[in-house]
């Protein structure tokens, strides 16, 4: 009988009583009885939860009960110090809070605009029926910097001022944070987004650009090219996550392209002039043109991915090495096309597309 009992499954006490305060603290935020409730906080007492686990390997295997106890005793100590925080003057971390910022087009021309989105999703969109330059709603735990220089050539930077931990992120789940952005239709701008870690969708139609700069991060991106004025640089660096191109009709650009370790597509909504050179990376690349544009495509060096160019194009030169990964491919109705497209791509080891 004595071996039996000793060799009965140990069970402690501490995990669910561990579990039931999780409960008990949920519950009573929920309820408001802790008004400072934040999820951030709670998981800066990681500590206490290692400290308690160890505690029960060393007591609560021989003594369910002392086990049980110190479930009791934690469950206890977080709901009081979550409690008392206000009164203890206990910093719960950075609230989450919405900043809206804007500033006048006034005598303003031309504008260069900075903006660094860091980890909040985003949206920037066009302003209708307004006389700002830029209007923004952030929701954010850190401080933003926001400064305007000039009058007729005005410069605009935004950018995130501190850091917050993975703990304060955490923090903001269920919380629909969001950066909304608009900016002014009636100026040429200047304009360069650092799109961090998080998704960004940027809807500039009806924009007039001069120039156009944006590091893609981990996160997607999702951008549409306005015609903007005639010619107009761009410069896209895809980052890790996925990056999505809609170029406008009658659109006319330059674009420099680094495909980096993210998949990349860009896309026509109808015939434009494009120069486009890509430097392709790990990631894949994909470029759909709409029907009967005038497309040359050159590749000098296919890398280690693989080409694939859809059958309505002509390999018009190989390039000299007699075989189909590198060369130059031309539509059938390029050479009497108003507007073209050109393409070159230097490969890396993703692949190519086009279609």
């Amino acid at each position: 009988m004595q071996d039996e009992k000793h060799n009965q499954p140990y069970r402690s006490f501490f995990w669910p009583l561990l579990l039931i305060g999780v409960g008990i603290v949920w519950l009573m935020a929920n309820i408001g009885i802790i008004e400072s409730f934040s999820l951030a906080f709670l998981l800066r007492l990681w500590p206490v939860a290692l400290i308690a686990i160890g505690l029960d390997l060393m007591f609560g295997r021989r003594l369910p009960f002392v086990g049980a106890l110190i479930g009791l005793g934690v469950v206890a100590f977080v709901i009081l110090l979550l409690v008392m925080a206000p009164d203890l003057n206990l910093n719960l971390g950075p609230e989450l809070r919405t900043l809206n910022l804007s500033e006048p087009l006034e005598d303003a021309s031309f504008a260069r605009i900075d903006l660094d989105l860091t980890h909040y999703p985003t949206t920037i969109g066009v302003l209708e029926d307004s006389n700002a330059l830029i209007e923004a709603e952030l929701d954010t735990l850190e401080d933003v910097s926001f400064s305007v220089h000039g009058t007729n050539n005005k410069v605009v930077k935004l950018e995130p001022r501190g850091n917050t931990s993975v703990f304060d992120w955490v923090g903001t789940l269920g919380k629909d944070a969001r950066w909304e952005i608009a900016l002014s239709p009636q100026i040429p701008v200047d304009l360069r987004v650092d799109v961090g870690s998080g998704s960004a969708r940027l809807d500039l139609a009806g924009m007039v650009l001069e120039r156009l700069e944006i590091d893609g991060g981990s996160g997607s991106t999702r951008l549409i090219v306005p015609s903007g004025i005639d010619n107009y640089e761009v410069r896209l660096d895809a980052g890790a996550g996925s990056f999505t191109v809609e170029v406008a009709e009658g659109a006319e650009i330059t674009a420099d392209i680094d495909v980096s370790s993210g998949s990349f597509k860009i896309s026509f909504e109808g015939d434009a002039a494009a120069k486009l050179n890509i430097d392709g990376g790990s990631g894949s690349t994909t470029i759909e043109v709409p029907e009967g544009a005038g497309v040359c495509l050159v590749v000098d060096n296919s890398g280690s991915g693989s080409i694939r160019v859809s059958n309505g194009y002509m390999l018009v030169s190989d390039g000299g090495d007699n075989d189909d990964d590198t060369g130059t491919w031309e539509s059938e109705g390029y050479a009497d096309a108003e507007l073209r497209i050109q393409i070159t791509y230097d490969g890396g080891s993703g692949s190519f597309t086009l279609r």
